[in-house]
């Protein structure tokens, strides 16, 4: 019997090789595209999940109420915090300080590398993050101020075959340089985490170092800590204003810091409102993940409701069929059987095809997304899963024809009078509006998106970024030589401006309270700080727009004098603000303000612009930034690296530019823009199909009508207008429910942005023109070759 129901089920699939090729295709496109986006979203959410303890691990989070910057959360604390919450709270069974560094130069032998994943933490990291040593005893590793700990990768490229145990890696930072011994050697950190790290010191060599690290007035490292089982989360952070009084006592009424624990497992996902984090390896955004799981599941859609469409409306050819099997004893569950057999076997043949087609664009998506994908889309839970998928599709798709069409007496499907029951019809109507809804709201999203890309490109950042290279000045012997490399810079004459900051874009990692003098009144401030030297303004072709710029003609320009932006003067109520002088904690100088430049963009477009201030101090400088000419690059790189080579020869050439430093920044975003587009193309091509098999059987059912409507004298344009214009009513009221999903989806998307575009009501407009006109074009295919056709055969057509 099975046997039977298989034959019939292939013969069924070979004779109709067109529907069952569009079937096929499409089911398998909408299966790969809702694999590759699950697979995206599987690794999303299991962001830290391999720690042993993960569900007890959380981070302190600090809610800070300053003027000038409103209130933020921030992920960096202060360093007497972790031993101060264990203290206090027996509830937190460890707590632990990491903190990275930024870029050190190592060197064994005659290798030498900069290593820019190192962060230094205290011994009871391990109490809390699963690391696994392979050697080393995990109980001493960073007992000693002067250990490392290295990852296998880092030790097999210092090392080789050596074993690194009790080896020195002489290594070179802002320090100075210093002697460091391996004590271990631990597995390469996995990268779905938001900690990112190679190699890892001893905390205590900072604070020896640092004594601020021991302040309760300074934040610059992540705090974790180890909850004890069945912890009240919410009952300890009620315990924490307390806490906070008894080691911050004097802080201003109104401006008291706040602090709640959060989750390990929502940290990559959930931190869009934490403003500063020390570690955010691969931030996610819980928003994205949901963006995608609807439209993994519109597209999957899509590609189901075209199955359910050619299966409802091929069931029609087949009610003679249905008939002539009643009448010869067929009962009604081997026709429901039957059919939904042979919806199952198609089904699993596109999801045979939906696998090869995923092994065929996973390197793709991976490239797209960084490397980010990292969990195996063949996974066997996810795999089963898809299988009962499938089996579901199959059943869904099938469930029409098998108990519809089966529950027609014989007499009618014979004398073709299932023709006259319009509940097909209207389903096919119904299901071809939704899922046009569902493409049309993707490519409205999609033209959003890129209108905002476009927005961020183009956007005036205050500063010019075109031209711009900039070298790396990552510890302290690198730094004492900024003054020669920018005159030996210079002597090329396509270099025309030398300068040197200590962050990218002009701002550095720092902020903190700036005390205003104003007619005998103080007003406190948080302000972003900002380290130059004199030139760095007229590189970057900052405009000056009440004052001067800073000039080697004044003595006090290094000591005292201070430049603002206006959103400062804004913030202050400031009419003229030159001359106003600053003091800033315990530092008894004041600054008195030359100039103000304009609002410049000194971190991304979702964030506002914060009152800064702007200092000339070349020893805190990270970066030299040249200015260039546009023609003959390459030689110019040539000198500024002949240059380096010259008095750096121990030290690696490393330049960039600045604009593709900053495509870099919204590498996220833009790589949102090119999954959205590809995956609209997806919609609207599996749409297309169904569009194509609907068209075609459109044209088949009306073959008699089309020859009589010709010998009438009906011409070609008649007809394809009579047999297209009910397609392109479905597309159009399918515009009018996709759009309002976009709008609405958007609207929270660039809510993200302080910076952003408008939705514009055009793109809309285009979207809807590109669905019709695609659509209309899918269509005209068929309904031209009726319309051209030879009438009599249409008149003798059966």
């Amino acid at each position: 019997m099975l046997l039977n129901y298989l034959k019939i089920a292939i013969r069924n699939l070979v004779k109709n090789k067109v529907y069952s090729f569009i079937n096929i295709i499409g089911m398998a496109i909408g299966l790969a595209c809702f694999i590759l986006i699950s697979t995206f979203i599987k690794n999303e959410l299991n962001y830290d999940n391999f720690h042993e303890n993960a569900e007890r691990i959380y981070r302190p989070v600090e809610v800070q109420h300053n003027l000038g910057v409103a209130t933020q959360n921030v992920a960096v604390t202060m360093g007497p915090l972790a031993a101060a919450l264990k203290n206090d709270f027996p509830e937190i069974e460890s707590a632990a300080r990491m903190m990275p560094v930024g870029e050190m130069f190592f060197k064994y032998g005659d290798k030498g590398y900069y290593e820019d994943n190192v962060s230094f933490a205290d011994p009871e990291i391990f109490d809390i993050f699963t690391i696994s040593l392979i050697k080393g005893d995990i109980q001493n590793t960073l007992q000693n101020p002067y250990s490392l700990i290295i990852s296998e990768t880092t030790a097999q490229k210092y090392f080789g075959v050596e074993n690194p145990i009790g080896k020195t890696l002489t290594g070179q930072y802002f320090f100075g340089t210093d002697e460091f011994k391996i004590a271990g050697v631990m597995k390469d950190y996995p990268e779905n985490s938001h900690i990112a790290f190679q190699i890892l010191g001893s905390f205590s060599l900072l604070e020896n170092r640092l004594s601020w690290l021991k302040s309760w007035n300074t934040n610059s490292m992540a705090t974790y800590v180890l909850l004890r089982e069945n912890t009240d989360v919410q009952a300890l952070e009620s315990k924490f204003p307390a806490f906070i009084k008894k080691y911050r006592p004097d802080e201003t009424p109104g401006m008291e810091m706040g602090l709640y624990l959060q989750s390990l497992h929502s940290i990559h996902l959930h931190s869009g409102d934490i403003v500063y984090q020390t570690y955010n390896n691969n931030q996610g955004d819980i928003n994205t993940v949901y963006t995608f799981s609807i439209i993994a599941l519109f597209i999957l859609l899509i590609a189901c409701f075209n199955f359910m469409n050619l299966s409802t409306a091929r069931s029609a050819k087949r009610a003679k069929e249905v008939g002539m099997r009643k009448v010869l004893g067929s009962m009604r569950k081997n026709l429901i059987v039957q059919f939904l057999g042979e919806s199952i076997i198609i089904s699993a043949i596109a999801f045979l095809v939906s696998l090869l087609l995923v092994e065929m664009a996973f390197p793709y998506l991976q490239s797209l997304l960084g490397g980010r994908l990292i969990e195996s889309h063949y996974e066997w839970k996810f795999f089963m899963q898809l299988i009962g998928l499938i089996i579901l599709i199959g059943v869904i798709s099938g469930s029409y024809p098998a108990f519809v069409l089966s529950s027609f007496q014989p007499v009618q499907s014979l004398k073709g009078a299932i023709f006259s029951f319009g509940k097909g019809t209207k389903l096919r109507k119904i299901l071809v509006v939704i899922q046009f809804s569902m493409a049309i709201a993707l490519i409205s999203s999609t033209g959003i998106v890129m209108d905002q890309i476009d927005y961020i490109q183009n956007k005036d950042l205050g500063y010019n970024k075109e031209q711009i290279v900039y070298l790396p000045m990552r510890e302290k012997t690198l730094k004492n030589k900024i003054e020669l490399l920018k005159n030996e810079l210079l002597k090329s004459p396509n270099i025309s401006n030398v300068s040197a900051t200590a962050g990218l874009k002009g701002a550095s990692g720092s902020q903190g309270t700036m005390t205003a003098v104003h007619n005998e009144e103080k007003t406190d401030m948080m302000m972003r700080w900002s380290f130059v030297d004199f030139e760095y303004l007229e590189t970057m072709e900052m405009k000056v727009l009440q004052g001067r710029s800073f000039s080697k003609s004044y003595s006090s320009d290094t000591v005292t004098s201070i430049i603002i932006n206006s959103a400062a003067v804004k913030e202050f109520g400031w009419e003229n603000p030159l001359g106003k002088e600053f003091s800033a904690g315990d530092d008894k100088s004041n600054y008195k303000v030359i100039g103000v430049v304009n609002d410049f963009h000194f971190y991304s477009l979702k964030q506002k612009i914060e009152p800064l201030i702007m200092w000339i101090n070349q020893e805190r400088c990270n970066f030299i930034v040249a200015k260039i000419n546009a023609h003959d690059i390459s030689s110019t790189l040539a000198f500024m690296e002949n240059v380096w080579n010259t008095h750096l020869p121990d030290r690696p050439f490393e330049a960039s530019f600045l604009d593709e430093h900053f495509k870099i920044v919204y590498q996220n975003d833009q790589n949102l823009k090119n999954l959205f587009a590809m995956f609209s193309f997806f919609a609207i091509f599996v749409g297309c199909l169904g569009l194509f098999g609907l068209a075609s059987f459109t044209v088949e059912q009306k073959t008699k009508e089309i020859g009589i409507r010709k010998v009438m004298g009906a011409s070609i344009a008649g007809i394809v207008m009579l047999l297209s214009k009910e397609f392109a009513k479905w597309v159009a009221i399918a515009s009018l429910i996709g759009f309002p999903i976009a709008y609405f989806s958007m609207q929270n998307w660039l809510s993200n942005f302080v910076y952003r575009t408008s939705i514009h009501f055009y793109t809309f407009i285009v979207a809807a023109f590109i669905v019709i006109l695609i659509a209309l074009f899918t269509i005209s295919f068929q309904t031209i070759k009726a319309a051209v056709a030879n009438p009599v055969k249409a008149l003798k057509y059966e």
